[in-house]
């Protein structure tokens, strides 16, 4: 952890290989909007992580030399406001795009999976355009206020351990029991009731 900066670590292709990935956060424009990794070199991180303790650096020195940065976008600040329009409806990351401070993304893209899969075999649902939008809107109403969250608060915690927050600055009790509260609302879900409550809602918005 460092002011701007990260770097994680965790082992890879059954313990073989160590990943390494450094966070680096700037004010600077992506470079090329056509492409989501830009090339780079191994002299690029030491540079960008000096200052860091000397076993990050022994690390960066033990990496390839070809590097990709990859660029990190989300809907943070361009929510969508539903996702769904007629018989068209999103899901996944192109319906709440976040960042991998949580972990969660692909978590959450196979909540939206079980939902919309519950909905659509629903008997109700016939196929007829009235039954297919409804159905549409029932995911995007039970989707929308959880993913967004995870948006939010995945967007939040980068800024967390990179000490950017000013209410919470370098205090780890603070830190931590922030990061505690935020995984146990992503890890305390039951997918079961999820999509009972979406059937519910389907049956409510389909008998108006």
């Amino acid at each position: 952890m460092g002011t701007g900066r990260h770097v994680l670590t965790f082992p890879i292709n059954h313990g073989k290989k160590l990943n390494l990935v450094g966070f680096c956060t700037t004010d600077k424009d992506w470079a090329d909007y056509s492409r989501t990794t830009l090339p780079a070199h191994r002299s690029e991180a030491i540079r960008d992580f000096q200052g860091f303790g000397p076993n990050v650096m022994k690390l960066l020195e033990l990496i390839e030399q070809d590097l990709d940065i990859w660029g990190i976008f989300d809907l943070d600040q361009n929510a969508l406001e539903r996702f769904n329009k007629g018989k068209i409806c999103v899901v996944g990351d192109a319906a709440h795009a976040t960042t991998p401070h949580h972990g969660s993304g692909a978590g959450f893209c196979i909540e939206d999976a079980a939902v919309m899969a519950t909905i659509l075999a629903d008997p109700a649902v016939t196929g007829e355009k009235d039954t297919i939008e409804k159905a549409f809107e029932t995911y995007s109403a039970e989707r929308k206020t959880r993913t967004q969250w995870l948006v939010n608060h995945s967007k939040r915690q980068g800024d967390l351990i990179e000490w950017s927050l000013p209410d919470v600055g370098r205090d780890f009790a603070k830190i931590e029991q922030e990061i505690t509260a935020s995984n146990f609302y992503i890890e305390k879900m039951d997918v079961h009731e999820l999509c009972a409550n979406a059937i519910k809602t389907l049956h409510e918005k389909l008998r108006n």
